[in-house]
């Protein structure tokens, strides 16, 4: 039997649906990165790439692969770790309620994911037999997190503002990790 669908069913049934947090929706997203990794490269995939960066080529998009879902994956952990921190981070069951109990967590994440992206940045050498597919990788990762279809763009449902404050403590946090990297040095 062939029920007759509408506007309105789709939309009460959207509306009973459960809340899940910006947290656990970016789990979700970046959770198939390990199983990803073992995957193939495909085709468009590789197009894409190598058309985009001129010193890749198609010999290179398996330690291409390798490198991009291995970033992929530490910016997992450190969003695992902080989500780790607090037992109830996900159960809440309104954007309100999430842009309200988890902007700390949201705040930690960004200077995390920012503070880790500043390192492979310093830590990335143009004498590096890899340096290309490093760089590639690199600008691929943050496109995907940070770019304008990036999944941060997912804080703008909970009306999350990053101020003028969080911006001047990501900036020192930044500034005190340049140091201590070029001080190690």
């Amino acid at each position: 039997m062939i029920t007759e669908v509408t506007v309105d069913n789709v939309v009460e049934e959207a509306a009973a649906a459960p809340y899940h947090t910006i947290l656990e929706i970016w789990r979700g997203v970046l959770a198939p990165a390990a199983r990803e990794r073992e995957n193939r490269v495909t085709p468009q995939w590789a197009n894409r790439i190598v058309s985009g960066y001129q010193e890749i080529r198609f010999k290179d998009m398996n330690l291409f692969k390798d490198v991009y879902f291995s970033m992929v994956q530490d910016l997992a952990a450190i969003l695992d770790e902080e989500i780790a921190t607090d037992d109830e981070c996900l159960n809440l069951t309104t954007a309100e309620e999430d842009c309200e109990s988890n902007a700390f967590h949201y705040l930690n994440i960004l200077i995390s994911w920012q503070k880790q992206f500043l390192l492979w940045e310093m830590f990335w050498s143009t004498d590096s037999q890899s340096a290309a597919i490093d760089i590639a990788a690199l600008a691929e990762v943050h496109k995907m997190f940070f770019g304008e279809q990036g999944i941060l763009g997912l804080l703008d449902q909970i009306k999350f503002e990053f101020t003028d404050e969080h911006k001047g403590l990501l900036v020192n946090i930044l500034e005190e990790t340049r140091q201590e990297v070029e001080d190690a040095r």
